[in-house]
């Protein structure tokens, strides 16, 4: 374990050093430590291979972190059509852990990751999906709340491929989000459902980057959260149109929910063109419980708390039914429920 202060989730494109966007700077522990991965389910379709790496995947967690990554790895490939692979990382004590994915030629890659444990947890993922391909990962992160938790995930998709994202921040005294992903073959998309409850006094700091460099790609980005008491929360979110993607369309969209007071939101949705026959739309929508809907809840016997947590879980559950493997879609559901924080059932 080493203690470090580096520069996290960078923009691509500087703003205005007054709003403090540009970046987030992180003191604190980085594992040296490297997490042995429990693999709970393996369909006999993919291939497991040791130490092998894709460091053509580019990142946006930041060059500091990568140069700080160099522990044990697992490469994950498939050749076909797969059914869901399930792997589980325990980050007890602090540790690092490496995946990488690739899906070959007209394959399909289905994964699910759970980060559970008490202790800093960095997780790379990076991920080729060749010509054909498609890709779907599910990360879902629930460490222990006192801990510091970074996650970086690349991905670099050739023509007709596709990477599907479900994200589920539940845990983490502080949490860092990078995604990045090149849309670099014609006709190729990413697809990103990300979910997060941000709880009394935790951070979350976001950034997705799309680079789309072939033509007539596509992306999709929708955040959806709840933000509690004096916590706080970033989201950088940012669609390249770069020369040369012509036909190429970018949308964003962020859900915000505020439960409680003193919460800090900061949104930032950027789109950069370089290309005239392209498509970029952003949009964001921030508010709190209507009190009709209170009211009509505590009409029925339902308390002010148990009907937050219903619609709080309802904007959760949306998010969850995108993961694949029906298992970890139950876990999942545990672990937004009520009991799960706490509460009383409604």
């Amino acid at each position: 374990m080493t203690t470090e202060n580096i520069i996290l989730n960078p923009l691509p494109v500087r703003t205005w050093n007054s709003l403090k966007m540009n970046e987030v700077k992180y003191t604190g522990d980085v594992p040296t430590d490297s997490c042995t991965p429990e693999i709970t389910k393996l369909p006999e379709a993919l291939k497991l291979i040791q130490n092998e790496t894709l460091d053509n995947v580019k990142s946006v967690a930041g060059d500091k972190l990568g140069d700080l990554l160099q522990g044990e790895s697992l490469l994950i490939e498939s050749g076909s059509e797969a059914s869901p692979a399930v792997i589980n990382y325990d980050f007890t004590g602090g540790k690092q852990a490496r995946l990488f994915l690739h899906a070959k030629e007209n394959a399909v890659l289905p994964v699910s990751v759970m980060m559970t444990g008490e202790g800093t947890a960095v997780l790379e993922i990076k991920i080729q999906a060749d010509s054909g391909s498609t890709v779907d990962l599910s990360v879902i992160e629930s460490v222990g709340t006192d801990s510091d938790v970074i996650t970086d995930i690349g991905c670099t998709c050739d023509a007709n491929a596709s990477f599907n994202l479900t994200k589920l921040e539940l845990g983490g005294r502080n949490e860092y989000v990078a995604v990045s992903v090149d849309l670099a073959g014609e006709h190729s998309a990413f697809s990103a459902n990300s979910g997060y409850r941000v709880k009394t006094n935790q951070s979350l700091d976001m950034n997705y980057v799309v680079r789309h460099t072939g033509r007539k790609t596509e992306s999709n980005i929708f955040a959806s959260g709840i933000l509690e008491n004096d916590s706080t929360k970033i989201f950088r979110g940012t669609i390249d149109l770069i020369k040369g993607c012509a036909g190429a369309k970018g949308t964003e969209n962020e859900d915000i929910l505020l439960l409680g007071d003193n919460q800090v939101n900061q949104t930032i949705p950027l789109i950069l063109c370089d290309e005239e026959d392209v498509e970029g739309n952003h949009g964001a929508s921030i508010g709190r419980l209507d009190d009709n809907i209170i009211f009509y809840l505590g009409s029925r016997g339902i308390s002010s708390e148990a009907a937050e947590d219903i619609i709080a879980h309802a904007k959760l559950d949306a998010i969850i039914s995108h993961i694949p493997d029906e298992d970890i879609k139950t876990l999942a559901h545990s672990l937004i429920s009520p009991e799960a924080d706490g509460g009383e059932d409604a």
